[in-house]
């Protein structure tokens, strides 16, 4: 894979971002933004007259960001694919998720000591490294549907199975807890995420904003 001249790295291209991905980043990125707001404002409101509208929206906002997280995990085994950074050559797009270390690339040690400022050379990475690759899986498989199943126990509370789950959990107001915890942990990782984005992959937020592709880029 080639590599640009400006500061070593590799233009990113559209392959490198297909339209189906930017396109469900974007309605990722605005659903969180409406949960995180809405959800604030169902836990404590500080202005009057909105509840009614805060509480759907969340609701919409909810099932929406459920439902493209079950799309784009389906695209990223059975889509067109994307490639390399840089790179127009596409594979199936799971490849680039999996924790597994693979050969050239860096262990999850090396990134971390970079980002603390204990080793000065970049870690060479395929094109996420394992920290981005981890809190992919974390928000995929274990922060989103918890907190879809306390987010049902706390609009369906009197349904057979989320009211014996939640009071074997401690009830209602430990239900909310876990759940506004939930939240926290999403604003964290999703700060994390948006650090790591700034650090190793700039120049690809006008794909992934806009999917504008810009520079000379490798075949």
């Amino acid at each position: 894979m080639k590599q640009s001249s400006a500061g070593g790295h590799s233009y990113p291209t559209r392959e490198e971002h297909p339209l189906p991905a930017v396109v469900m980043h974007i309605v990722h990125l605005v659903s969180l933004i409406l949960l995180i707001f809405t959800g604030f404002y169902i836990h404590s409101p500080f202005f009057s007259g909105f509840m009614g509208y805060a509480r759907s929206i969340h609701q919409v906002a909810m099932w929406t960001f459920v439902f493209t997280t079950v799309i784009r995990i389906y695209w990223a085994f059975f889509g067109a694919g994307s490639a390399a950074t840089g790179s127009r050559y596409r594979i199936r797009d799971f490849h680039w998720f999996s924790p597994l270390h693979r050969k050239g690339d860096a262990t999850a040690w090396q990134t971390i000591k970079y980002y603390l400022f204990l080793r000065k050379t970049h870690p060479s990475v395929m094109k996420y490294n394992p920290l981005q690759r981890w809190i992919y899986l974390l928000w995929a498989f274990v922060l989103i549907p918890l907190t879809l199943l306390s987010g049902l126990c706390l609009w369906a509370p009197t349904m057979s199975f989320f009211e014996s789950f939640t009071y074997s959990l401690g009830g209602l107001a430990a239900m909310r807890s876990y759940h506004y915890l939930l939240m926290w942990l999403f604003i964290i990782t999703g700060g994390i995420h948006l650090y790591l984005v700034s650090a190793e992959h700039v120049r690809g937020m006008p794909l992934m904003l806009a999917w504008y592709e810009r520079g000379k880029a490798s075949e």
